[in-house]
Protein backbone atom coordinates (compact mmCIF):
# COMPACT_ATOMS: atom_id res chain seq x y z
CA UNK A 1 0.00 0.00 0.00
CA UNK A 2 1.02 3.60 -0.98
CA UNK A 3 -0.20 6.00 1.66
CA UNK A 4 0.09 10.03 -0.16
CA UNK A 5 -0.97 12.98 1.95
CA UNK A 6 -2.26 15.94 0.44
CA UNK A 7 -2.73 19.61 1.60
CA UNK A 8 -4.94 22.11 -0.17
CA UNK A 9 -7.73 19.40 -1.47
CA UNK A 10 -10.83 21.16 -1.41
CA UNK A 11 -10.50 22.37 -4.81
CA UNK A 12 -7.73 23.23 -7.78
CA UNK A 13 -4.79 21.13 -8.20
CA UNK A 14 -5.34 19.22 -4.82
CA UNK A 15 -8.67 17.68 -5.45
CA UNK A 16 -7.00 16.46 -9.49
CA UNK A 17 -3.86 15.16 -7.33
CA UNK A 18 -6.44 13.08 -5.12
CA UNK A 19 -8.73 12.09 -7.75
CA UNK A 20 -6.04 10.91 -10.17
CA UNK A 21 -4.24 9.11 -7.71
CA UNK A 22 -7.24 7.08 -6.64
CA UNK A 23 -6.46 3.40 -7.26
CA UNK A 24 -6.85 -0.01 -5.55
CA UNK A 25 -3.01 -0.07 -3.66
CA UNK A 26 -3.68 3.60 -2.68
CA UNK A 27 -4.82 5.35 0.35
CA UNK A 28 -5.23 9.31 0.23
CA UNK A 29 -5.11 11.26 3.09
CA UNK A 30 -6.77 14.69 2.32
CA UNK A 31 -6.33 17.58 4.33
CA UNK A 32 -8.41 21.02 3.95
CA UNK A 33 -10.24 23.25 5.72
CA UNK A 34 -13.55 22.45 4.01
CA UNK A 35 -14.32 19.03 3.26
CA UNK A 36 -14.60 18.22 -0.57
CA UNK A 37 -17.38 15.91 -0.77
CA UNK A 38 -16.57 14.86 -4.36
CA UNK A 39 -13.63 13.48 -3.65
CA UNK A 40 -15.08 11.23 -1.03
CA UNK A 41 -18.02 9.99 -3.26
CA UNK A 42 -15.20 9.48 -5.79
CA UNK A 43 -13.58 6.83 -4.06
CA UNK A 44 -16.29 5.06 -2.95
CA UNK A 45 -17.53 4.83 -6.30
CA UNK A 46 -14.27 3.52 -7.02
CA UNK A 47 -14.07 1.15 -3.60
CA UNK A 48 -10.66 3.15 -3.02
CA UNK A 49 -9.68 4.24 0.46
CA UNK A 50 -9.59 7.57 0.86
CA UNK A 51 -9.74 9.69 4.23
CA UNK A 52 -10.61 13.46 4.73
CA UNK A 53 -9.21 15.35 7.70
CA UNK A 54 -10.39 18.57 8.62
CA UNK A 55 -7.92 20.80 9.06
CA UNK A 56 -7.21 24.63 9.12
CA UNK A 57 -3.15 25.00 7.78
CA UNK A 58 -2.97 28.13 9.86
CA UNK A 59 -3.11 25.99 13.36
CA UNK A 60 0.08 25.10 12.77
CA UNK A 61 0.85 24.58 16.32
CA UNK A 62 -1.95 21.56 16.33
CA UNK A 63 0.19 19.52 13.28
CA UNK A 64 1.15 17.20 15.79
CA UNK A 65 -2.42 16.14 17.06
CA UNK A 66 -2.91 16.15 12.98
CA UNK A 67 -0.46 13.90 11.89
CA UNK A 68 -1.12 11.65 15.23
CA UNK A 69 -4.49 11.36 13.56
CA UNK A 70 -3.04 10.59 10.06
CA UNK A 71 -0.18 8.01 11.85
CA UNK A 72 -3.19 5.73 13.61
CA UNK A 73 -5.11 5.52 9.92
CA UNK A 74 -1.68 4.58 8.09
CA UNK A 75 -0.85 1.97 11.01
CA UNK A 76 -3.59 -0.27 10.08
CA UNK A 77 -3.14 -0.16 6.81
CA UNK A 78 -1.53 -3.37 4.93
CA UNK A 79 1.84 -3.99 3.58
CA UNK A 80 3.10 -0.08 3.43
CA UNK A 81 5.47 0.40 1.00
CA UNK A 82 6.02 4.17 0.73
CA UNK A 83 4.57 7.10 2.19
CA UNK A 84 4.57 10.27 0.36
CA UNK A 85 3.61 13.91 1.49
CA UNK A 86 2.28 16.88 -1.30
CA UNK A 87 2.59 20.19 0.68
CA UNK A 88 0.37 21.55 -2.20
CA UNK A 89 -1.72 24.26 -0.36
CA UNK A 90 -1.09 28.09 -1.16
CA UNK A 91 -2.35 31.46 -0.83
CA UNK A 92 -1.64 34.50 -3.64
CA UNK A 93 -3.43 37.48 -1.86
CA UNK A 94 -2.60 39.94 -0.55
CA UNK A 95 -1.69 41.56 -3.91
CA UNK A 96 -0.94 44.77 -3.13
CA UNK A 97 2.37 46.79 -2.41
CA UNK A 98 4.08 45.97 0.66
CA UNK A 99 2.76 49.42 2.50
CA UNK A 100 -1.02 48.69 1.66
CA UNK A 101 -0.81 44.95 3.68
CA UNK A 102 -1.21 45.17 7.51
CA UNK A 103 0.49 42.63 9.53
CA UNK A 104 -2.65 39.70 9.63
CA UNK A 105 -2.33 39.37 6.12
CA UNK A 106 1.18 38.96 5.74
CA UNK A 107 1.26 36.58 8.36
CA UNK A 108 -1.33 34.29 6.83
CA UNK A 109 0.27 34.77 3.55
CA UNK A 110 4.05 33.30 5.05
CA UNK A 111 2.20 30.74 7.60
CA UNK A 112 -0.03 29.25 4.68
CA UNK A 113 2.69 28.90 2.05
CA UNK A 114 6.02 28.65 4.28
CA UNK A 115 4.98 27.94 7.98
CA UNK A 116 2.92 25.71 7.41
CA UNK A 117 4.78 23.21 5.19
CA UNK A 118 7.76 23.31 7.54
CA UNK A 119 5.85 22.07 9.76
CA UNK A 120 4.24 19.50 7.89
CA UNK A 121 7.51 18.30 6.88
CA UNK A 122 8.60 18.28 10.37
CA UNK A 123 6.22 15.99 11.66
CA UNK A 124 6.23 13.92 8.34
CA UNK A 125 10.09 13.00 9.23
CA UNK A 126 9.71 12.82 12.96
CA UNK A 127 6.36 10.57 12.54
CA UNK A 128 8.02 8.49 9.78
CA UNK A 129 11.73 8.17 11.29
CA UNK A 130 12.05 4.24 12.32
CA UNK A 131 10.20 3.13 8.30
CA UNK A 132 12.43 1.86 6.18
CA UNK A 133 10.27 2.57 3.14
CA UNK A 134 9.97 4.88 0.19
CA UNK A 135 9.12 8.58 1.47
CA UNK A 136 9.36 11.30 -0.44
CA UNK A 137 7.40 15.04 0.02
CA UNK A 138 6.83 17.59 -2.82
CA UNK A 139 6.28 21.20 -2.09
CA UNK A 140 4.78 22.81 -4.72
CA UNK A 141 6.52 26.07 -4.94
CA UNK A 142 6.15 28.58 -8.33
CA UNK A 143 7.35 30.53 -10.37
CA UNK A 144 6.97 33.63 -8.62
CA UNK A 145 10.01 32.89 -6.31
CA UNK A 146 12.12 33.51 -9.34
CA UNK A 147 10.51 35.61 -11.81
CA UNK A 148 9.03 38.87 -9.78
CA UNK A 149 6.32 40.91 -10.19
CA UNK A 150 5.32 43.95 -7.95
CA UNK A 151 2.29 43.53 -5.08
CA UNK A 152 3.42 39.95 -4.86
CA UNK A 153 5.96 40.37 -2.60
CA UNK A 154 4.43 38.03 0.52
CA UNK A 155 3.67 35.67 -2.31
CA UNK A 156 7.37 35.45 -3.96
CA UNK A 157 9.02 35.90 -0.38
CA UNK A 158 7.40 32.60 1.30
CA UNK A 159 7.66 30.31 -2.25
CA UNK A 160 11.90 31.56 -2.85
CA UNK A 161 11.97 30.55 1.36
CA UNK A 162 10.10 27.50 0.81
CA UNK A 163 13.07 26.67 -2.36
CA UNK A 164 15.68 27.52 0.26
CA UNK A 165 13.39 25.10 2.90
CA UNK A 166 13.40 22.50 0.34
CA UNK A 167 17.56 22.75 0.24
CA UNK A 168 18.19 22.65 3.42
CA UNK A 169 15.92 19.46 4.32
CA UNK A 170 17.41 16.98 1.15
CA UNK A 171 21.30 18.46 2.64
CA UNK A 172 19.75 17.33 6.32
CA UNK A 173 18.15 13.83 4.72
CA UNK A 174 21.59 13.26 2.80
CA UNK A 175 23.00 10.40 5.12
CA UNK A 176 19.99 8.87 6.64
CA UNK A 177 19.33 6.05 7.73
CA UNK A 178 16.17 6.03 5.72
CA UNK A 179 16.13 8.75 4.37
CA UNK A 180 13.39 11.40 3.18
CA UNK A 181 13.34 12.16 -0.33
CA UNK A 182 12.80 15.88 -1.11
CA UNK A 183 11.80 18.57 -4.34
CA UNK A 184 10.02 21.67 -4.83
CA UNK A 185 8.08 22.53 -7.72
CA UNK A 186 7.19 25.03 -10.06
CA UNK A 187 3.84 24.04 -11.46
CA UNK A 188 3.44 26.70 -14.26
CA UNK A 189 0.20 28.50 -14.81
CA UNK A 190 -2.91 26.82 -14.18
CA UNK A 191 -6.10 27.72 -14.72
CA UNK A 192 -7.57 27.73 -10.65
CA UNK A 193 -9.43 29.91 -8.48
CA UNK A 194 -5.98 31.74 -7.79
CA UNK A 195 -5.71 32.98 -11.02
CA UNK A 196 -9.28 34.01 -10.99
CA UNK A 197 -8.23 36.46 -7.92
CA UNK A 198 -4.93 37.64 -9.67
CA UNK A 199 -7.02 38.75 -12.55
CA UNK A 200 -10.12 40.05 -10.33
CA UNK A 201 -6.89 42.95 -8.72
CA UNK A 202 -7.29 46.42 -9.83
CA UNK A 203 -4.94 47.98 -11.85
CA UNK A 204 -3.82 50.41 -9.12
CA UNK A 205 -2.89 47.58 -6.80
CA UNK A 206 -1.84 45.39 -9.31
CA UNK A 207 -0.25 46.58 -12.59
CA UNK A 208 0.30 43.62 -14.54
CA UNK A 209 -3.70 42.14 -14.42
CA UNK A 210 -4.56 43.06 -18.28
CA UNK A 211 -1.42 40.57 -18.91
CA UNK A 212 -2.62 37.99 -17.06
CA UNK A 213 -6.16 38.65 -17.97
CA UNK A 214 -4.69 37.94 -22.04
CA UNK A 215 -3.13 35.12 -21.04
CA UNK A 216 -6.31 33.56 -19.80
CA UNK A 217 -8.15 35.02 -22.73
CA UNK A 218 -5.37 33.01 -24.99
CA UNK A 219 -6.32 29.73 -23.26
CA UNK A 220 -2.59 29.67 -22.28
CA UNK A 221 -3.40 28.21 -18.86
CA UNK A 222 -2.78 24.81 -18.01
CA UNK A 223 -5.84 22.58 -16.58
CA UNK A 224 -5.59 21.68 -13.04
CA UNK A 225 -6.05 17.55 -14.53
CA UNK A 226 -2.79 18.30 -17.02
CA UNK A 227 -0.70 19.92 -14.02
CA UNK A 228 -1.76 17.15 -11.80
CA UNK A 229 -0.71 14.71 -14.06
CA UNK A 230 2.49 15.83 -14.40
CA UNK A 231 3.14 16.37 -10.90
CA UNK A 232 2.16 12.45 -9.96
CA UNK A 233 4.65 11.59 -12.98
CA UNK A 234 7.95 13.47 -10.97
CA UNK A 235 6.64 12.66 -7.79
CA UNK A 236 6.55 8.88 -8.50
CA UNK A 237 9.85 9.50 -10.77
CA UNK A 238 12.88 6.74 -10.19
CA UNK A 239 15.65 9.63 -9.45
CA UNK A 240 12.87 12.08 -7.34
CA UNK A 241 14.95 14.31 -5.16
CA UNK A 242 18.09 14.37 -7.31
CA UNK A 243 17.20 17.75 -8.98
CA UNK A 244 16.19 19.61 -5.45
CA UNK A 245 14.10 22.50 -7.00
CA UNK A 246 12.26 21.51 -10.20
CA UNK A 247 11.41 24.81 -12.33
CA UNK A 248 9.45 23.04 -15.25
CA UNK A 249 7.36 20.20 -15.36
Amino acid sequence: MNVFIITGTSRGIGEALAAQLLDDSHHICCISRAVNDKLINLAKEKNNRLSYHSFDLNHITAMDELFAELMDTIQQLPELHAIYLINNAGMLSPIAPIEHIDATGIAENVTVNLLAPMVMTSCFIRHTLALPIDKRIMNISSGSAKYLLPSQSCYSTSKAALDSFTKSVSLEQMNKPHPVKVASVYPGMIDTQMQAEIRSASRESFPYVDQFIQIADQGQLQTAEYTAGKLIDILLRFDFGSTVVIEEL
